[in-house]
């Protein structure tokens, strides 16, 4: 390499002399006919190029996916961004066009084989079945005030629990009103709710009030795994909160300390009174409301249990002395009287 280049600087002045030479028998006119032949340009030696290559500055970087400040235009990520989720939702409507053509084609091959096609209720009459909140004996409600303490994908995974919950309460013979609370107005909770379509129309009472402007604090029992009151029984009147919150114990405790602060009764359900569970008892928002609900039904709380925790678990029943109606007792301080002469009311 090195030689090469002291040959290159060597025979740089011939070079010159041959270009200088050149120039001055060719008069600098535009009309010149002379046209110097190819092998007689002078060339650099490939060596000097490559050095001189070497030596140039380095090319600016590519800054596209940087977004336009002056112009405030979304950056290449963001727009790629943007892109995937209009493609997604695009192939989300026709995967449950295909779902729907999948069920329709199994119906008819029900009906060609003389089974039945319907294990259920039909769709019109769980359009005519309608909760009566006058003749409930309990109500749920669902606090969905933790936006700020939840990312995006955990509130995603929220929605789809509540959703689990409106379908479940649906089809119920003995279905409970429920209430989804505390949405803040354009928050992340009503963005997923919105993308499914006709959420409005559900059979749930909406609000973006926290539930102690909707509830009286008497009828309300807040649901949290860290209370030291069991719920042993379902108390006619009253109001169990769930919270709505998916944090996989980020902030574990909150409810319980929220329960504790606005002075409001607090309870856990019994699972360690029921079960042998030998991993975690944390449960999801559907599956803690398919307990009440179940309950509610006149089940008893073991085998609601068993049917409603997964077999992932590995839960086993434990031997339960059956108590007495005497026996019994509430949640917490007080009795079944005080949420029985509210029910009904709410404010």
């Amino acid at each position: 390499m090195e030689e090469s280049l002291s040959n290159a600087v060597r025979d740089e002045p011939a070079i010159r002399q041959e270009t200088t030479t050149m120039e001055t028998d060719c008069p600098k006119d535009e009309q010149c006919p002379i046209i110097p032949e190819p092998d007689k340009i002078p060339t650099v030696p490939k060596v000097a190029q490559s050095q001189s290559a070497l030596e140039a500055p380095p090319a600016p970087a590519d800054r596209s996916d940087e977004p336009d400040k002056p112009n405030g235009t979304l950056s290449k990520r963001q727009r790629k961004k943007l892109l995937k989720l209009e493609n997604w939702e695009q192939r989300k409507k026709e995967k449950r066009q295909k779902e729907k053509e999948k069920m329709k084609a199994k119906r008819l091959e029900a009906i060609q084989q003389g089974l039945p096609v319907r294990t259920g209720p039909s769709r019109k009459e769980l359009k005519r079945r309608k909760v009566s909140y006058a003749e409930a004996t309990i109500e749920v409600a669902v606090d969905l005030s933790f936006d700020q303490l939840m990312i995006d994908k955990d509130v995603a995974k929220c929605v789809k629990q509540l959703l689990r919950m409106y379908t479940l309460n649906r089809r119920s013979v003995r279905p409970v009103p429920l209430h989804f609370v505390g949405i803040e107005p354009g928050g992340a909770v009503e963005r997923h709710l919105a993308r499914n379509d006709g959420y409005r129309h559900w059979d749930v009472r909406f609000s973006s009030e926290h539930f102690l402007q909707l509830f009286k604090p008497s009828r309300v029992v807040y649901l949290t795994s860290e209370s030291e009151h069991v719920l042993e029984r379902l108390e006619e009147g009253c109001v169990y909160v769930i919270g709505g919150l998916v944090d996989h114990n980020q902030h574990k405790g909150h409810c319980y300390q929220l329960a504790q602060q606005h002075g409001i009764r607090h309870a856990r359900l019994p699972l360690a009174e029921h079960l042998v569970i030998k991993t975690r008892t944390i449960l999801t928002i559907n599956q803690v409301f398919e307990i009440l609900l179940n309950v509610h039904m006149g089940k008893e709380w073991q085998r609601t249990l068993l049917e409603v925790l997964p077999a992932r678990k590995g839960v086993t029943p434990k031997t339960v002395p059956v108590a007495t109606e005497d026996g019994a007792k509430a949640p917490e301080s007080g009795n079944a009287e005080d949420c029985q002469a509210t029910a009904g009311q709410s404010g």
